[in-house]
Parts: C-alpha cells; sequence; structure tokens
C-alpha cells in the first residue's frame, strides 16, 4: 500500500509539472466517459429498467390476450395456476377540472390488485383493495407529479377530491415519484378502478357494459409463481383460452393462443414503431466507438510522453528497479489519469443529460418522464469504464517504455527514437477506422432524413397550425358538440391570416390509423383505412380533388343522406375503369353516396405508399365522431405559430372548463414521425463530428512526432540538395500507409453498422455507395490535410540547425 500511494504522488507530481498534457488528456477522458455514462443511463431507465418501483420485474409477464375483455380477465385470472396473480389496466384519456379551467390527463382504468401483482408501494395514502375493483366507488390514485404540481405536493391530498370528466373521485394514494405504469406511452396521471369507469366514460363508451364479454380493451400482466417459467405458463394460458371457448362459444374464439414475454420488455417499447430498445442500444454503441477513439488518442500522447521520459526509465533501470516495478508505476500514473478524467466526465454527463431530457417525443411527453439520472448504477458505470480505459491505454505505453535500452537512453541518443512507430501507426489506423463507422451511420442518418422531408406526401403540411379538443370528457352530448365545433370553426376563419379551417377526427402520419369495414352494392370490401373530416378539411390540409367536391355544410346537412370521399388509390381498386361518383358504399352502419375522389396522400407512415381510403362526413356521424378527439386544422398565409394563442383564446371564450391540448403546427406533428432520424442525426452526427477531430488531431500527433524523429535526416537530406516539396511528399507519403489501411479496415465494420440502422433509413440502402464513397473522400482527405501540416513544417527545415540537433 505504501508504494502505491508513493506511485500516486509521484504520478500527481508529474502531471503537475505537465498542465498542458494532463488537461488534454482529462478533456480526452471526460469526453469518452460522460458520453457513455449518459447514454448509458438512459439506456438503463429506459430498457434496462424499465418497470422502475416494481417488485421483482423477472417474474412479471405480459399476457397479449388481442386487448381482453373484462369477464376474460375474470375468467383467466380465477383459474389460472402458473401465476400468483393476475392483473388489467386500460388507457383512456380524461379530464381534470377546476373551476375555470380544465386539462386534458392520461387515466389508468386498473382491476383492483394492479399495484399489489406489481409490487408497488404508494408514497402516500394506499393503493385500492382487490373488492375495490368492482365496487363501483369513485376512488383515484394520482401519479407524484400531479400530486405535486396539481395539489402542491400536500400530506392532506390524500383524502381531497378532485373531478375526472366532471365527476368527483377520492384520492386515497399518491405513487411513488419514479414509478410510471407499465406501458412504454406516456406515464399516467391517475389509476381508477374498473368498477368507476361507467361513471367517467363518454360517448358511445358510456353505452358499452365493461361486464360485455365481446368487448375486448383490456391488457393483461402476471406474476409468476415460484419455480414456474414462461413456457408452463404458455401452455396453461393455452388450457384457459380452451376452457372459456368451451363455456363461451359464441364470444371465444378457440383458436387465439396468447403471446407471453416479458413485461418488461413491453414496457421498454420493444415492437414499437421507434424500436426505443435498438434506437438507445445504437446510441450507446456510437459512443462507445467515441471512447475507443479518445482512448487510442491518449495512448499516443502517452506514448509521446514516454518517449520524451527514456532517460528517467533507464536511470531507475540502471539503479536496481525491476521491469515489473516501472510497469507498475506506469499504470499506476495511467488510472489516476483515467479517474481524474472519469471525475470530470460526470460533469460532462450530468450537462448532457440535462440537455436530453428536454429532447421532446411523440405525445406531448420528453426523454425527462424516463427519470434518467446519475444513480449508483451510472457512477458505477462510469468509475468501471474510467478504470478500463486507463488499463485499455496505459498497458501498452507502459510495456514499451519500460523496454529502454540503457546505454543509447542514458547517453540521450535520439537516433533510435524513432525505432516504435508501428504502434502509434497501429493505433491512428484503428482510429481511423472507428471514425468511419460514425461518420457512414450519421451519413446514413442524414440522407434518410432529408429523403423522408422531401417525401411527396400528398398534402401541403406548411402553414398548417392544430388545436386539439376532446369534447366527449367534457361530457358534451352530439347536438351541443357540433353547434360548439361549427361555432369555433367560425371564430378561428375570421382570425387575420386565416385562410382555411377544418375539423379532422384523424390526422395523416400522425401515428394513428382507423379501419372500417365496407360493404359495396354486391361486393363486401372488408377492412379499409377510413377517416372523419369535416367541411373544407382537403383545403385545409391542401389535397386537391381529382373528381367531385368536397363535404359542404349547406349540401350535406346533418340527419341527411351521408356523402362520402374516396382516394384515387380506392377508386381504382373498388370502381376500376370507372366514375366512382354517385356511386354508394356502407361504412360505420349507414349508407352513404361518393360526392368527390381525392388525390392519393400518405396516411399511414412516410414509407408506406397511399392505401385506399374512405372518409367521412364528421357532420354526419353525430355522436360517434364528435365526441372523441377532434383537431382543428387552420391554414394561414404567415407563420402558423402566430395564430396558435388566439386559437386558444377563442376555445376559452367558447368553453373555459374545456381541455386544450395538441397546440403545435403540422410540420411538427409529422416531425414526431421522423423521431429516430431526428435523434439518431442529431446525436450520431455529433458523435462522427468529434471521432472525426479526435482521429485527424491523431494523424497530426503521430505524424509531427515521426518527422520530429527524422529531424537530423531531413536536415542532412535538405543539405544534399533536396527540394522542400520532396521532403514534404516524403512525410505524407509514410502518414498514407496507415491512412489507406484504417479506411480499409473501417469500410466492412461502417457496413456492419449500417445494417443495424437499416429499420431507420429511409429512401437510402445500408450499403449505398455515394454514402460510403464521401464518407471515404472526406476521412481520407481529412486525415492528409492534418498530415500536411507537420509535413509543410518539414520541408521548412533548415540543414544547419537539423545537423546541430541532438
Amino acid at each position: 500500500m505504501t508504494a502505491l500511494l508513493q506511485d500516486v504522488r509521484y504520478a500527481l507530481r508529474g502531471y503537475r509539472r505537465s498542465p498542458a498534457f494532463t488537461a488534454a488528456a482529462i478533456l480526452l477522458i471526460a469526453l469518452g466517459v460522460g458520453l457513455n455514462a449518459a447514454a448509458f443511463a438512459l439506456f438503463d431507465a429506459v430498457v434496462l429498467r424499465p418497470l422502475p418501483e416494481v417488485q421483482d420485474v423477472r417474474g412479471l409477464v405480459e399476457i397479449d390476450e388481442h386487448s381482453a375483455s373484462y369477464p376474460t380477465y375474470a375468467f383467466f385470472r380465477d383459474r389460472t395456476r402458473a401465476f400468483s396473480g393476475v392483473a388489467a389496466w386500460a388507457n383512456r384519456w380524461l379530464s381534470l377540472s377546476a373551476p375555470g379551467s380544465a386539462e386534458r390527463i392520461r387515466g389508468t382504468v386498473v382491476s383492483g390488485n394492479y399495484f399489489e401483482v406489481l409490487g408497488v408501494r404508494p408514497a402516500l395514502g394506499r393503493f385500492f383493495a382487490s373488492r375495490e375493483g368492482e365496487s363501483g366507488v369513485p376512488l383515484a390514485v394520482i401519479s407524484h407529479r400531479t400530486w405535486r404540481t396539481k395539489l402542491g405536493g400536500s400530506p392532506s391530498a390524500v383524502g381531497a377530491s378532485i373531478r375526472l370528466n366532471g365527476i368527483p373521485f377520492t384520492v386515497i394514494g399518491i405513487a411513488p415519484a419514479a414509478f410510471r405504469g407499465v406501458g412504454f406511452a406516456t406515464p399516467p396521471d391517475v389509476w381508477l378502478p374498473v368498477g368507476a369507469w361507467p361513471r367517467v366514460a363518454t360517448g358511445e363508451l358510456a353505452r358499452l357494459d365493461y361486464r360485455n364479454r365481446s368487448w375486448g380493451w383490456l391488457s393483461m400482466f402476471g406474476r409468476l409463481r415460484s419455480g414456474v417459467d414462461l413456457d408452463l405458463a404458455r401452455a396453461e394460458a393455452k388450457i384457459v383460452v380452451r376452457l372459456e371457448a368451451t363455456a363461451f362459444p359464441a364470444d371465444i374464439d378457440a383458436g387465439n393462443s396468447p403471446a407471453l414475454q416479458p413485461l418488461a420488455r413491453a414496457a421498454a417499447g420493444s415492437g414499437e414503431a421507434s424500436d426505443p430498445v435498438r434506437l438507445f442500444g445504437t446510441l450507446l454503441g456510437a459512443v462507445g466507438v467515441v471512447l475507443l477513439i479518445a482512448c487510442a488518442n491518449l495512448a499516443n500522447l502517452l506514448l509521446a510522453r514516454a518517449a520524451g521520459r527514456r532517460q528517467e526509465v533507464a536511470v531507475r533501470l540502471a539503479l536496481g528497479a525491476s521491469r515489473g516495478r516501472l510497469v507498475r508505476q506506469l499504470l499506476t500514473e495511467s488510472l489516476v489519469l483515467s479517474l481524474g478524467g472519469g471525475l470530470a466526465g460526470l460533469l460532462v454527463a450530468a450537462w448532457s443529460l440535462a440537455i436530453a431530457s428536454g429532447v421532446s417525443l411523440p405525445g406531448g411527453s420528453t426523454l425527462g418522464r424516463f427519470g434518467a439520472s446519475l444513480d449508483g448504477r451510472v457512477l458505477g458505470f462510469a468509475f468501471g469504464i474510467s478504470l478500463a480505459a486507463g488499463l485499455l491505454f496505459g498497458m501498452v505505453p507502459a510495456l514499451l517504455s519500460s523496454r529502454a535500452t540503457l546505454v543509447p537512453a542514458l547517453k540521450r541518443e535520439t537516433a533510435r527514437a524513432s525505432r516504435r512507430p508501428a504502434m502509434r501507426k497501429i493505433l491512428v489506423t484503428a482510429q481511423l477506422a472507428l471514425s468511419l463507422v460514425l461518420l457512414s451511420s450519421a451519413f446514413l442518418l442524414v440522407r434518410s432524413l432529408r429523403n423522408a422531408l422531401g417525401t411527396d406526401v400528398g398534402f401541403e403540411s406548411h402553414r398548417v397550425a392544430l388545436a386539439s379538443v376532446h369534447l366527449g370528457i367534457a361530457r358534451y352530448d352530439a347536438p351541443r358538440a357540433l353547434r360548439w365545433s361549427r361555432a369555433l370553426a367560425d371564430r378561428a376563419a375570421a382570425l387575420p391570416g386565416v385562410r382555411a379551417v377544418a375539423w379532422a377526427g384523424t390526422l395523416p402520419l400522425s401515428g394513428y390509423r382507423d379501419t372500417e369495414t365496407v360493404d359495396l352494392e354486391g361486393f363486401h370490401a372488408g377492412a379499409v383505412d377510413a377517416q372523419s373530416v369535416g367541411p373544407g378539411y382537403y383545403a385545409a390540409i391542401g389535397t386537391p380533388m381529382a373528381a367531385g367536391r368536397e363535404f359542404d355544410r349547406v349540401l350535406d346537412p346533418p340527419g341527411a343522406a351521408p356523402a362520402v370521399i374516396v382516394n384515387e388509390a380506392a377508386a381504382r381498386r373498388f370502381w376500376p375503369g370507372a366514375d366512382p361518383i354517385g356511386k354508394r358504399l356502407t361504412i360505420q352502419g349507414a349508407t352513404g353516396t361518393v360526392v368527390g375522389v381525392a388525390r392519393d396522400a400518405r396516411f399511414r407512415s412516410l414509407t408506406e405508399p397511399p392505401v385506399p381510403m374512405v372518409t367521412a362526413n364528421l357532420d354526419q356521424l353525430g355522436g360517434s365522431g364528435l365526441l372523441s378527439t377532434l383537431t382543428l386544422l387552420v391554414r394561414t398565409s404567415a407563420e402558423p405559430r402566430s395564430v396558435l394563442e388566439p386559437l386558444r383564446g377563442e376555445i376559452a371564450r367558447l368553453d373555459p372548463d374545456l381541455p386544450v391540448f395538441g397546440l403545435q403546427t403540422l410540420d411538427d406533428s409529422i416531425a414526431d414521425m421522423l423521431l429516430p432520424q431526428r435523434l439518431g442525426s442529431a446525436l450520431i452526427g455529433l458523435f462522427a463530428a468529434l471521432a472525426l477531430v479526435l482521429a485527424e488531431v491523431g494523424v497530426y500527433g503521430v505524424v509531427a512526432a515521426h518527422a520530429s524523429g527524422r529531424f537530423r535526416e531531413m536536415g542532412i537530406r535538405m543539405a544534399l540538395g533536396a527540394r522542400p516539396g520532396q521532403v514534404r511528399r516524403m512525410v505524407v507519403r509514410d502518414a498514407a500507409f496507415p491512412i489507406v489501411l484504417g479506411v480499409a479496415a473501417g469500410l466492412p465494420l461502417a457496413a456492419i453498422g449500417a445494417r443495424l440502422l437499416e429499420r431507420f433509413l429511409y429512401g437510402v440502402t445500408p450499403s449505398d455507395p455515394a454514402t460510403f464513397g464521401a464518407c471515404v473522400l472526406l476521412l481520407a482527405g481529412g486525415a492528409l490535410a492534418a498530415a500536411d501540416f507537420p509535413a509543410r513544417r518539414a520541408g521548412r527545415i533548415a540543414p544547419l540547425e537539423a545537423l546541430r540537433h541532438e
């Protein structure tokens, strides 16, 4: 221990005498460790620990029954033996109202044993008892955030009354701060027992009995009994489904085979369109590459420093120090440096997480909702990679430095100082190869984002403002909803700069889609994509009509024969070669007449071509359309954000207690669909730029050191008649080999990295030759430029000065 403390003190004195080297080394380590710690904190919160505050996560299993009814859930719960408990849940939008204000919040309807099966403990108060699940008593558990922001964080909130969809509920408990439910979607603000759901149900849902076996609306999960594995649980689940099908053959399909998987996978968003597991895994891999490049650069710095310490090492060896003792001292110096850089890296990690927490996610949430922080696991990870980095970049320099040849080193001979450039060139080659991986990945994501933004979607998204409401949760009936929606549309149309206004039930490229069964005259079309919009929609969104007309308030009044609009894809499929105008079809149980054909537009996603679409008139749907989520589209002649606050004001004047949400532009809404490309191109592009700079600094350092070691040789060449250009070309030629080798080694690695990103690419292949060609030219060109700086300096050597040089 005494010897170790001596080594540490000696290392600190040495670094204090070399402030420039110490600062550069600590900066390199801080960047590598800090970025990796921040990426691991996000990966840990989103992927590794998606169910914080939940007990024994490994024992929880998602039971996918394709949305089970409550009686099916109860049947499964009461007959399973593989699970110690089975719970059910469903997300629902609710209105949390106070006098003069209201806000749309996310509620979760749960079985009475929901929190018990999860093993979550309340932060304050209590959770539901099993018997309260079906009692119908209006009880609520609120999230920690809702408790702080809406109820002031006071302990007296337990027992207080809140109004949900206008109905008073008693708060009985506060959920833990980190608990965010069991789904990947936006965390719930409130939890209600399933028996209390009829009190707040609105619209068509208010007419549905939650005890109806044919209404599948719940997701299920269970906790495995001790000693029961997933295969046994799957086998039992199939048996239970068959038993229910036998007992209720009219409602249950015996062929259903429940898909069981760990609940943690579902909570981590596995299988989501954005694939968070792969996205954050890719991010962690990218910052890992940055760390490796930083380590390689630091190893080169240490090798250069070791070259200046050859005499010191030789003196120690001459005085009897063993090689092992020297290696231990040099490794101690590296570890001291790495731990100092790791401590500085925590500041980089905290800063990175603070920035990342504000990154917007679809649904109005941010990355901050995952609660990523520098907790004990992240600190342990940072400490571990700091030690690993210290060993990684310190071992080779320590071994090479301890092999100093005594006599030449003691005599300060420099003729052989360059006898070990191979290791430094290998490190530069590795840096360039890894940089090419990040550079190509960033180029592919940027090109993919550019292609997606440049796609002809079939409508004009610019200059459109959006505002969403949910009249159902505000307890509107259909006639009142129609009057209110028309009044707001008229007020919005009167705002300065507004060119067109219309309502829509579902927006294109929003991540949501509806299907309806369509029957034609003498032909069953089956399930077809459908949407509901109000008069003027196609003018507001900028999709031209190919034939016929739009919906019209006067021509298509409520109660009249329903008017229908189809797109060109539907016209080609249903009436090939015929005029669709005037044709009749049945949708949602009503027979309507086609009054218009709209041009094809992308609706599901940017990557899918237009599909057949049938559009119904919101004004003629009554409660089924107007009492769900509605979005007002306002096309303006100026910046659309300028009308958002006036629009909010008009809504408040019509109904101050109505929650308004989704105040944004249509461009912003579409941008949510491109989150992986936007996030990936920004972050990996940043890391690629950092890696490129580090690699070029490494090339510069190696070439400069190599040229310095040949200072006398170059002076002799100049004295014998060599021209400056010849010396310059000689230095650059020596640097070209590791550059070419690095590019050659990086190409197959870059191809592998591109394959991992394939799911996030749009309009570009993982093996796109133009992308790889541009990356190779950029990397090689930058490296050669970095090598040319010391080469130019070498070409200006004065022969007499070089000949006097020792």
